[in-house]
């Protein structure tokens, strides 16, 4: 592996709080490349969680089963983005969170202990951890309000101006799981949208003549 392969990690890094190079040259020892292909779990809810995930190309699901098998997901992470389920790697027990692979890919994978460990020697890394929990906290407060405050419609246009590319990738029940409705609501969602955007009949620009 050559710092060329780990040079998206870095950047990622780097944007969060930027690592000195000593930091930089320890923490990459502890990554390695692994390809992933769609449907395959990074964990499963029950195993022990030690292990977090850098998304170099593909696309991952974060998701909780309930007592009766229905599917809630909580988060996707897409290239660049990080995922692990932070609360189970600091748990240290069995994890309530899954990880699937929807998109065929590569993941860069570093083993927590080592990071935790590691960044009791480099401020400039216990730095970065700390700035990454204050950004998970801020983005779950964030869905906490729109998932309490927002009608189902509102969700769904955030979700989608948040990053319009991002549907396209996803099957509609997991779109429906995220927002917390079911696939049939959704649709029905994404039928008004299309009707609120498509010009009325009669109206300028429209496929209507004026009477």
């Amino acid at each position: 592996m050559t710092t060329t392969d780990l040079s998206a990690l870095r950047q990622a890094l780097d944007r969060i709080n930027p690592l000195t190079d000593e930091a930089w040259t320890a923490f990459e020892a502890l990554a390695s490349i692994r390809t992933v292909a769609a449907g395959q779990h990074l964990l499963r809810a029950g195993e022990r969680a030690t292990r977090a995930f850098f998304v170099r190309r593909g696309l991952l699901r974060e998701y909780y089963v309930d007592g009766s098998g229905r599917e809630s997901t909580r988060t996707f992470c897409k290239e660049g983005g990080f995922s692990g389920s932070l609360a189970d790697l600091l748990g240290g027990g069995a994890a309530e969170v899954s990880i699937e692979v929807l998109v065929p890919g590569e993941i860069i994978e570093l083993a927590w202990a080592g990071v935790d460990a590691l960044s009791e020697r480099h401020p400039s890394l216990m730095k970065l951890l700390r700035r990454y929990a204050e950004g998970l906290y801020v983005r779950k407060m964030r869905r906490e309000f729109e998932m309490l405050t927002l009608p189902a419609a509102e969700r769904y246009r955030r979700f989608v101006e948040d990053d319009p590319a991002l549907e396209a990738r996803l099957q509609r029940h997991m779109v429906a799981s995220y927002l917390g409705i079911t696939a049939v609501h959704l649709s029905r969602i994404c039928a008004a949208e299309r009707r609120r955007r498509s010009p009325a009949r009669g109206s300028p620009g429209g496929t209507g003549q004026d009477s």
